[in-house]
């Protein structure tokens, strides 16, 4: 058996898609997630990203060698804004750090961001200085300092946060002949979209669907995860791909009809 692709939030949603799409294309791979999933429990890793010492003790029961990594894990919503952003980015981010020295050199990494961070640029101040802390801690000190500039949206400053820090962590994997690439979904359905529609507020969340036709599925990600990760896209490195069927091209070109 070759080396596994190590999936974050294999267990459901847009996890469970790539997890499904890779194994049916032949990919041995490693789901780490907080709970297992219905099937492939012997291909599970305990691991909660909220937790340092989980994402080092995971860390430990992975392989030398894996053939990629995608990291999908997150939360939408919580009473402590600080785990939401804990998870989607501190976690996350510590996680990739450690594993991309294991990925095989010519193989990807693909971070699952959101459409709702690719305007990282605009709240560059506040994103620059948490991507600035060097460790899960030390990131986790500055949110506590600084807590009044980010709670308030504290889901987006998450994915903006990711999403920027493809751009850093593009040059540490050119170095070991690695790619990182980000994907940024729009509205998809998941069992965090009850969660989202509260977030964008139910009008502003009916509208975007009815202006795409519809929400997306997590199978729309998976093909673009399973390419960006593991296929003909060696020249491909940090860049950030919106995955919204259109919303956000429509935004910019105005050509949407309300």
């Amino acid at each position: 058996m070759g080396a596994p692709v190590v999936i974050t939030g294999g267990s459901s949603g847009i996890g469970r898609a790539i997890e499904v799409r890779l194994r049916s294309a032949g990919y041995q791979t490693l789901n780490l997630d907080i709970v297992p999933s219905t099937d492939h429990t012997l291909d599970y890793i305990h691991c909660d990203l909220n937790d340092p010492e989980q994402i080092a003790s995971a860390i430990d029961h992975l392989p030398r060698e894996i053939a990629g990594l995608i990291c999908v894990a997150g939360v939408g919503s919580s009473d402590d804004p600080a785990k939401i952003v804990r998870i989607n980015f501190l976690g996350t981010r510590c996680l990739t750090d450690s594993l991309m020295s294991r990925v095989r050199a010519g193989s990807g990494i693909t971070l699952i961001a959101s459409s709702a961070g690719r305007d990282w640029s605009e709240n560059r101040q506040q994103v620059d200085a948490l991507l600035g802390t060097d460790t899960f801690t030390a990131g986790v000190d500055w949110l506590v300092e600084n807590h009044a500039k980010w709670s308030d949206q504290a889901y987006k400053f998450s994915k903006q946060c990711l999403a920027a820090y493809t751009y850093h962590a593009a040059e540490k994997a050119l170095e070991l002949g690695l790619r990182v690439n980000c994907i940024n979904p729009g509205i998809t359905d998941t069992r965090l979209s009850a969660g989202f529609r509260k977030l964008l507020g139910p009008d502003n969340y009916d509208r975007i669907t009815r202006l795409t036709g519809r929400a997306g599925q997590p199978e729309d990600i998976a093909g673009l995860a399973e390419f960006l990760t593991l296929g003909d896209a060696h020249w491909i490195n940090g860049v950030e791909i919106t995955v919204d069927g259109g919303y956000h091209a429509g935004m910019i070109a105005g050509w949407h009809k309300e």
